[in-house]
């Protein structure tokens, strides 16, 4: 059994795989020798590809990438456990493409030796995880921690509203074992909306590269008096920049073995970095708002996280402003999108000025009917007092 295939025609392509491990390899490579411009019919291609049952197939630079995505195409339908990589320059319109193929992994030509095992041994995980779901449907009952990954393919919905008290209602009901993750790593608002002055941030923790674990993670974690813990984006873009999916992949990973609630803010989308976050999820948020634009987003995403085989993770769908009297109702989100709405939050002019502030409405006004709804969310996850949605829970809190 080879673990990873390289389908390349070129030997120097398996060389870069080789020297970027600089010893053993996490698991076996042969190399796909026959010459890409002469691969023909994409199902006999894919039984060549498979034989020996690999867990990563990977398109080498000198495959056209047209006929990697139609062989990726196939590779998605018939064998849904293997991890596709794609070797060529990143682009967002080429990320659009794999992801629609079923491609996890895009790597460029050019990078460097760190990033490409990395990237490989994120892939063999991957493999693992999809492997292990295909064998049986996962006990979501029995799962004491949740990775919670709130997303949207819009800016402007209410995610980072959403994720932040969420998991401030978690830090409630469960204090001190609950993190909020900011991965929008250029733009994230996870301080601002918690009201922090972090002294670090993901960028700090992903410098350690390989030492990185988890008491060192701890010490860029920022303390919030609400009983949480956040792990804040950098201040900077360029610092963003800095952060590649690999370590944000290594940083949740670490996360999740300590905190039994990560919650997880993510850019609007599905970058890099939010594709490494929906990965590594139990579950889903997915954030939409009572407009045309956003409720066709909200659809495109939910058919491409199935393109994605990410069908084993719970999904929970909130409606942000869902009394906002445009044209549409709820049941028309509904059949739009194809998911039940779970939590619909109404507008409020409390919203917006919580946020601002930097105090998240279900501790600023526990007893507001939006708070109300967050807490429905909670409820999702952790088993909420009685006397939550009506003060008591925080009113105990705030004085002791």
């Amino acid at each position: 059994m080879s673990r990873i295939v390289l389908a390349s025609g070129d030997t120097h392509f398996e060389q870069w795989v080789r020297d970027a491990y600089d010893g053993p390899i996490a698991g076996d490579v042969r190399r796909f020798a026959d010459d890409p411009e002469q691969y023909g019919d994409p199902s006999d291609v894919v039984i060549d590809l498979t034989s020996g049952t690999p867990d990563v197939i990977a398109f080498g630079p000198d495959v056209p990438v047209e006929t990697a995505l139609r062989i990726a195409r196939h590779l998605d339908r018939d064998h849904p456990e293997v991890t596709v990589m794609l070797v060529t320059k990143p682009s967002a319109k080429l990320w659009e493409h794999a992801m629609r193929a079923g491609v996890e992994v895009v790597i460029a030509p050019d990078a460097q030796t760190d990033e490409v095992r990395e990237e490989f041994d994120r892939a063999l995980e991957a493999a693992d995880r999809r492997r292990a779901n295909l064998v049986a449907e996962p006990d979501r009952s029995a799962r004491s921690h949740r990775v919670i990954v709130v997303i949207s393919p819009k800016g402007g919905a209410g995610k980072s509203v959403v994720a932040s008290n969420l998991a401030l209602g978690l830090a409630q009901v469960a204090p001190g074992k609950v993190v909020l993750a900011d991965l929008d790593l250029q733009f994230g608002d996870v301080a601002g909306a918690l009201q922090l002055v972090p002294d670090h941030s993901m960028a700090d923790a992903a410098r350690l590269n390989g030492n990185l674990d988890l008491t060192n993670l701890k010490v860029f974690l920022t303390p919030h008096p609400g009983n949480l813990y956040a792990l804040c984006a950098p201040d900077s873009p360029a610092d963003g920049e800095a952060v590649n999916p690999a370590q944000a992949t290594k940083i949740l990973k670490l996360l999740h073995e300590e905190f039994r609630y990560v919650v997880v803010d993510t850019g609007a989308g599905i970058g890099e970095h939010t594709l490494a976050a929906m990965e590594a999820a139990t579950d889903f948020v997915l954030v939409g708002a009572m407009d045309v634009p956003s409720v066709r987003s909200l659809r495109k995403e939910v058919e491409t996280l199935d393109q994605l085989g990410m069908v084993h993770q719970a999904r929970h769908f909130v409606l942000n402003r869902a009394d906002s009297r445009v044209g549409l109702d709820v049941a028309d989100v509904e059949a739009t999108i194809g998911l039940n709405v779970d939590v619909s939050i109404p507008s409020s002019r409390t919203v917006p000025l919580t946020f601002n502030q930097g105090t998240p409405i279900v501790g600023a006004d526990p007893r507001s009917p939006v708070a109300k709804e967050l807490m429905k969310l909670v409820g999702r996850f952790a088993e909420v007092p009685a006397d939550a949605t009506a003060g008591g829970l925080f009113r105990r809190r705030n004085a002791s």
